[in-house]
């Protein structure tokens, strides 16, 4: 059988595409970007990040997450977010998070979100996206 053209082809229109949309006005976090280095990530080999940081990191992020963006910025930096100079911080950032070009759309330096005595996460922010890249149990990121 030979096949010289195809009618099925060619009068052909794709699918109409459906629109992708996120909500802006309040913070999603994501760790797919966490440091390779181990004492501030969240691996199980990690034993300066124990069960209850990670309870506390949760129900942090649930409270984050509850209230609009504006009014966390406004909030006292041990309730809502504090801005660090990116040189001011020790972090060795994951280098896929910089390849991926998410490092260039985000601001340009770290945010800091506190987990009472127990610690602090540092990320960065692009649009509603709490890129979390670090959790520092012993307060040794950066000088405070």
């Amino acid at each position: 059988m030979k096949i010289t053209s195809s009618q099925n082809f060619s009068n052909h229109t794709f699918p109409k595409r459906q629109e992708i949309r996120h909500h802006t006005s309040r913070l999603a976090f994501n760790f797919s970007f966490l440091t390779n280095t181990t004492q501030y990530n969240l691996k199980k080999n990690n034993k300066n990040v124990n069960n209850k940081i990670r309870l506390k990191l949760l129900e942090k992020i649930a409270t984050l997450s509850e209230e609009d963006k504006i009014l966390i910025l406004n909030r006292s930096k041990e309730q809502g977010l504090e801005l660090m100079l990116e040189e001011q911080v020790k972090l060795r950032i994951n280098q896929e998070f910089k390849t991926s070009g998410r490092y260039d759309e985000c601001d340009d330096d770290y945010w800091v979100f506190r987990l009472s005595k127990k610690g602090r996460v540092i990320g960065k922010i692009s649009d509603n996206i709490f890129y979390i890249l670090a959790v520092d149990p012993k307060f040794d990121l950066y000088k405070h």
